[in-house]
């Protein structure tokens, strides 16, 4: 039953301070997933991230109903699972709605726009790094694999890596037609 009560209070840290949004979060839900609470390995929490961003909906809430189910499915079964999931959503999402019930009380005052302004200025140089550390964190041996022992399945994950780069960053391809060349890509090099 403890772990209830973890599940629910470590995602509600990651819904309250994961600014810059589901990339932002990572290294929050990271540590609160695998350092401290040992719910993944790296190599599952890597799984389910890349799993998650393929999934329509946000990233955090699917990572919120996968990480609550994997923590909780070994010892409570399917129905423990279902609960740990639940809970896991919930704390994500409750600190996003009293930030929401927070701001539009402050915008019904009329003060809004100077501390809105504020903020952003403050929070703008901050999201890109957010999301650069959050890819930086994806960039391990589970996803990339290790140019020493596996050569092959390393580079050809840096050749993914550069060419969805390219082709999202430089020639605007959508991003499900990216993941489809790249599972072509990967299907027929692995």
């Amino acid at each position: 039953m403890l772990l209830y009560l973890f599940l629910f209070l470590s995602f509600a840290q990651v819904g309250f301070f994961g600014l810059g949004s589901d990339a932002g979060a990572q290294a929050l839900l990271e540590h609160e997933v695998i350092t401290l609470h040992h719910w993944l390995t790296p190599g599952q929490m890597a799984d389910m991230m890349a799993f998650c961003r393929l999934l329509p909906g946000g990233t955090g809430v699917n990572a919120a109903t996968l990480s609550g189910s994997l923590a909780a499915a070994g010892q409570f079964g399917f129905g423990g699972a279902v609960l740990a999931s639940l809970l896991s959503v919930i704390g994500l999402v409750l600190p996003a709605a009293a930030w929401t019930a927070i701001i539009s009380k402050i915008q019904s005052i009329g003060k809004f726009d100077n501390i809105f302004e504020c903020v952003m200025t403050l929070l703008r140089p901050l999201v890109p790094g957010l999301a650069a550390a959050a890819a930086i964190l994806m960039m391990r041996t589970e996803n990339f694999g290790n140019p020493m022992t596996t050569p092959w399945d390393f580079w050809v994950s840096v050749f993914l890596f550069v060419a969805t780069l390219i082709g999202v960053g430089v020639y605007r391809f959508h991003a499900g037609f990216m993941v489809l060349l790249c599972g072509v890509a990967g299907w027929i090099l692995f």
